[in-house]
Formats: structure tokens, C-alpha cells, sequence
């Protein structure tokens, strides 16, 4: 198989691509654009940006190729020895797992744009890229000469982004005998100094966990944007990863950045190497339905956070900053009291990373991270120290080496081996239940002597159950927590509130509620282009609360 791109004119953003490949007797074949790309569970609708799909057999003859699905299509290819996939792809969506093009760079995931014939995913594969010469390639891919590139197969070819631009800035740092590569892509004044310093940390402690690295090379490919960004996909060799505003980027960004790059390092080992079994190997003509999401994601927040902070990259207050975000993020989630975490990572596939209907599931990412938590301090209590969660994905990656896929019950059986306790109750009660998380965390949180307290929000309207945004002065509900005062009162999501006891608001509901705490409050809402009047009644105490980690000690 062989891919070229090219482009006539960046500037309107659409890549020709062009796949050539050889054929042995065959009638009739299938052609697949990916459904899905992994790091993100939903299905995806890539297709939509092809235009001007054609075959051609080796004579420049056209065949004839009907769409079978959205995303397939068939040719009848009788008496041809080889063909020629040609088609336009509109690569107009800038993020860490999209594709683009402008006058400025040519940055793909190959899995969004690149097509493949059934029966040939095992094949190796050629890229070639027509691009400027004084462009320079950020990639993973085995360079054959100039800018002709070779992967072992089409699943590693999915798997490899690359970036080619005439702006690229790169630097470099060794650990544990491997090379890893920094590629900056946009405005942005890095300091390779701080950067490679806290870089080398967490990568010799990564790979000093896991007692090994899967790949001798490894690519960190960072776009930046003058706007606010925050994204990042994880592959076998590289990773993208998406931040902005360039100016905070080694600012108040940094650690936002620390935070991403170690989470997308630690999925080298974690989901890329270490793979629930219904996802090896992937399979790009549907969903890829799994349960494990609390662990291939949940494991790899909470190990991309705990690494900086055991490293020494992260202080003890950063850290609490860290954990506090996730457990407000769980608190503030009604879906948390409605469907398990292992049903939601089932169903991300239905409604992807939207909100969603109000309270329907949870997030693999924050709820698996607290339960990665409260099992790893359950390990640590267990065993005096002389273990931890960092023994289990041991094992696990060296189950990985022997070509296997872990189900649910593996996962367990090493947690219960490596601690020599049953984890029963919190894959009965936090994995497959939707119980109170409290008691568990408290627990964890008292092994290490820290503990935690909930604090009303500055923001008082989150102290009667609502979350919103100001848009031409009123304030429009997009979260309504159950059992609230908010709720009781018959608020409910994309009400916009106008005024409150006859007073116009303007970015100061919270002021006014504050002012009015001891009368009655009357709110004048907009609901499907309608007014109404809602009484508010007293404040019940159930909000949107904040959350305080500390040390007792301290």
C-alpha cells in the first residue's frame, strides 16, 4: 500500500490523497474509511470530509465503486492487477486528534483521512509526502529517503500522526537508553531548560514503574494556538498534544501542560501496550465496546498526576489542586448517582464526550481516577507500603508482552493478588454500583494523612444547585444538581434568568442573591421563548460545593 499527499491550494484546507495498492484475482473488494479513532470512544463521521472519491484500475480505467455504508465503499475491480484510490479530503479542524491544512503546515492523524482495502491491513506501507523543501517532517515514521516514509502495517499507520511544516522547533533528551522528541508547531518561545528538566523526571519514573518502554523512540508533537486549547491523544511512539494561549504556555499553563504530557506518556504503557481484550486489535469498522474505560482512561488520569507529584515535579499543594479538580468534578455530576462507571464506558459510544440528557452517565476519566486512587491506597495500606497500584500495571504490561488482551476478571484477580485483600465492595459498589464514593475516598485520604472538607462556592448561585453562562446579560442554566433548591423551585436546564425581584441582572446574580439571602426571591426566567415567574425557595444546602484537600499535619 502506498499513500501520497498533496495539495493544489493549502489555503482551502483540502489534502489529495492518493492510495495505491496491487490486487490477485479478486472481483470485488472493500475500501474502509475509519468509523472511529482510538483515544476517543464514539463513533465519528470522517467521511463527510471526503470529496471526489474514484478508482482507477492500472490502465487509468474508472471503477465502478457504490457506497456500501457512510463510511465504505465497493469496487468492482474484475481483471485489474492494481488500483488507485484518489480523493480530496477537508482537513479544517485543528485539535490533537483531527487533521489539518493551511499555507503554514500539513498536520494528520492518519486515521481520520486515510482509507484502507479489507484484507490488506497487514500490508506495509509507504507514505509519500509532497511538501515544500524547506519543510521538515515531526513523525514517528521510518524515513526511507527524502520525504518518502514506511510503517509496518495499516494499524500502525492509523497510529501515527505527523506534522510537516517550514516552523518547526525541536529539541531532544534521553532516558533509560531511549530518545524522546519535543516538536513545537506554532507560536511559542519554549524553555527547553524547564521543559526537559521536568520531562526527563516523570519519563525515567514512567519507565522505571513499568521496568521497560515498548518503543526506543517516542514523539511528543505539540500544536499551539494564540487561543485557549487544551488537548491530548495518546499513540504507540508519539503523541499529540493541543495548548494555548501561547503566552501562558510556560506560565500559568505550564501545569496543564506537565499534566497532559505525562498523562499521554503513561498510555504508551496503558491502553496502547496494556489493552482490554475487545480492543485487541482495534477495529475500525464499528464500535469497540468495553467496560474497562475506569481503567484504560481513570488509571491513566490518576498515574499522570501521582507520577508528578512522586517524582518531585509536582509540589503537595499542586497536587491537591489536582485531586481537588476531580473530586469536584464527580460531586458536581448527578450521572455519578445513575449509571456505573463500567456501563458508562459502554455507553460513551451512544453519546461520545457531550454533556448529554441531564444526569445520564458518569466519566471514565474522573471516576475511574478516584477509584485508581482508592485501590491503590487500599494496596498501600495492605501491604505497609511494600506495594502499590504501580505493582498491578506491572503485571498487567507484562501480561500485555504475551500478545494478550486483560478482561474485567484479570484486572481484579491482580489487584486481589498484589494487595492479598478483596477489592468485592469497590467493584460492587463504585465499578458496577453507583454508591456514595465518600466513606472511600475519606478512607484513602486518611491513609496518607490528608483529608478533606466541603465548602460552600463563592459563586452563590452554585450554592442553590445551578451552573451557567452570561450571554447578552441574562444567565442561561446548563446544570441543575439534583434535589437542590434550584430543582425544587422548577428550574431547569436552558432557562435564562432576566432579573430577580424586578432588578435586571448583569453578570451579578450571585451579588443579588447574596443581597435579597433574607427576603423572598422572585426570578423572572425565558423558557422556549416564553416568560415566567419562579419563587425560589430557601436555600436547602444541597449546591454545587468545593472541595479542600490537606495535610493534617500541616
Amino acid at each position: 500500500m502506498k499513500y501520497t499527499f498533496s495539495a493544489k491550494n493549502p489555503a482551502n484546507h483540502f489534502i489529495s490523497i492518493k492510495v495505491e495498492c496491487t490486487l490477485s484475482n479478486q472481483d470485488k473488494l472493500t475500501i474502509q474509511l475509519p468509523a472511529w479513532r482510538p483515544g476517543r470512544y464514539e463513533l465519528a463521521n470522517f467521511a463527510k470530509n471526503v470529496k471526489d472519491f474514484v478508482v482507477y484500475d492500472q490502465e487509468g480505467n474508472r471503477l465502478c465503486a457504490p457506497k456500501l455504508a457512510k463510511d465504505s465503499w465497493e469496487v468492482e475491480c474484475k481483471n485489474a492487477t492494481s488500483i488507485s484510490i484518489q480523493y480530496d479530503y477537508y482537513a479544517s479542524v485543528l485539535n490533537a486528534g483531527a487533521t489539518w491544512m493551511d499555507e503554514n503546515q500539513l498536520y494528520v492523524n492518519p486515521v481520520n483521512c486515510c482509507v484502507f482495502v479489507l484484507g490488506k491491513e497487514n500490508e506495509p506501507c509507504e507514505i509519500q509526502l509532497e511538501i515544500p523543501d524547506d519543510y521538515k517532517v515531526a513523525s514517528s515514521m521510518e524515513r526511507k529517503k527524502n520525504n518518502l516514509f514506511v510503517v509496518s502495517d495499516y494499524q500502525e499507520l492509523a497510529d501515527t500522526p505527523f506534522i510537516a511544516s517550514n516552523s518547526l522547533q525541536h529539541n531532544s533528551y534521553e532516558s533509560k537508553g531511549n530518545t524522546f522528541h519535543v516538536w513545537f508547531q506554532g507560536e511559542c518561545k519554549p524553555n527547553w531548560n524547564k521543559l526537559i528538566t521536568d520531562f526527563q523526571k516523570f519519563t525515567d519514573y514512567q519507565i522505571e514503574i513499568f521496568k521497560g518502554f515498548p518503543v526506543k523512540e517516542y514523539h511528543f508533537l505539540n500544536q499551539i494556538t494564540s487561543y485557549r486549547s487544551y488537548h491530548g491523544v495518546e499513540h504507540q511512539k508519539s503523541t499529540v498534544i493541543q495548548l494555548g494561549p501561547s503566552h501562558k504556555l510556560f506560565g500559568t499553563s505550564y501545569v496543564d501542560f506537565l499534566g497532559v504530557s505525562s498523562h499521554e506518556l503513561y498510555h504508551t504503557w496503558n491502553i496502547k501496550a496494556i489493552r482490554p481484550k475487545e480492543m485487541l486489535p482495534y477495529d475500525f469498522t464499528k464500535e469497540n465496546y468495553s467496560h474497562m474505560g475506569y481503567v484504560a482512561e481513570g488509571v491513566t488520569s490518576y498515574m499522570g498526576d501521582r507520577v508528578l507529584y512522586e517524582c518531585g515535579v509536582f509540589e503537595e499543594n499542586q497536587y491537591f489542586k489536582e485531586f481537588e479538580t476531580y473530586l469536584t468534578r464527580h460531586f458536581h455530576n448527578d450521572g455519578r448517582k445513575h449509571m456505573s462507571v463500567a456501563n458508562s464506558s459502554w455507553d460513551t459510544w451512544l453519546d461520545g464526550y457531550v454533556q448529554g440528557i441531564p444526569g445520564r452517565k458518569t466519566s471514565i476519566y474522573t471516576e475511574g481516577a478516584l477509584i485508581a486512587y482508592i485501590c491503590d491506597m487500599r494496596i498501600r495500606r495492605a501491604t505497609s507500603n511494600g506495594a502499590s497500584l504501580h505493582n498491578v500495571m506491572q503485571e498487567m504490561y507484562k501480561l500485555s508482552n504475551t500478545g494478550k488482551g486483560y478482561t474485567e476478571v484479570e484486572y481484579r484477580n491482580i489487584l486481589e493478588k498484589i494487595s492479598g485483600e478483596s477489592f468485592e465492595d469497590i467493584f460492587t459498589k463504585l465499578v458496577y454500583g453507583t454508591e456514595d464514593f465518600t466513606p472511600f475516598i475519606v478512607e484513602a485520604l486518611n491513609y496518607e494523612g490528608w483529608k478533606f472538607e466541603t465548602k460552600p462556592s463563592t459563586k452563590e448561585y452554585e450554592n442553590f444547585g445551578l451552573k451557567g453562562t452570561w450571554k447578552s446579560g441574562s444567565f442561561e442554566i446548563s446544570h441543575v444538581l439534583e434535589d437542590s433548591t434550584a430543582e425544587k423551585s422548577g428550574i431547569v436546564v436552558s432557562d435564562c434568568v432576566h432579573s430577580i425581584n424586578g432588578i435586571r441582572i448583569n453578570n451579578d446574580l450571585s451579588e443579588w442573591l447574596i443581597y435579597f439571602q433574607e427576603d423572598s426571591i422572585s426570578l423572572s426566567i425565558e423558557r422556549e421563548k416564553r416568560l415566567k415567574k419562579i419563587d425560589l425557595l430557601p436555600n436547602n444546602g444541597r449546591g454545587f460545593s468545593k472541595f479542600k484537600i490537606s495535610n493534617k499535619s500541616k
